[in-house]
């Protein structure tokens, strides 16, 4: 249980997300959907701009307990924070454009269970508490809405 919770917490990093979130801006840009581009980019640059800001600025230290190396403060949860963006992209794009129920009612579970199964990971390896996740999943929910209302005009 414990590599499989450290295997998701590393999928679920920062260096594997921005990875993952380059290429699907690139593929954006190709693909000329510069609307969308925007929006995405706004998104994670603002979700984690408020993250890191508060992480430095309340620089609540990590637990003795914890499992893993991490070198950063606690609180609020950066994990939590790009499995919130990816679960409310998933769940907007879904309802947008998946005209088929069940797949996008699948999609939604997907987005769902992939931010319960980050933030559970974090707690799992002592990395976080509840309010921590649960903060970093409303900055991830909070930053998705803004980029969404601000680029649908």
């Amino acid at each position: 249980m414990l590599e499989f919770q450290i295997f998701i917490s590393q999928i679920a990093g920062v260096k594997v997300m921005f990875i993952v979130t380059l290429l699907l801006l690139v593929v954006l840009y190709c693909l000329k959907q510069k609307k969308d581009f925007y929006k995405i980019l706004f998104i994670i640059i603002s979700a984690m701009f408020v993250t890191y800001t508060l992480k430095y600025i309340l620089q609540v230290p990590r637990l003795e307990t914890i499992l893993i190396p991490e070198n950063d403060f606690r609180f609020p949860s950066g994990h939590a924070t790009m499995a919130a963006v990816v679960m409310s992209l998933v769940i907007y794009y879904a309802h947008k454009k998946v005209r088929n129920v069940y797949l996008r009612y699948f999609l939604y579970a997907l987005g769902i269970s992939w931010l319960v199964l980050v933030s559970y990971s974090r707690i799992y390896l002592n990395a976080h508490i509840l309010i921590d996740v649960t903060v970093g999943a409303l900055v991830g929910i909070g930053a998705t809405f803004l980029g969404v209302r601000i680029f649908s005009k």
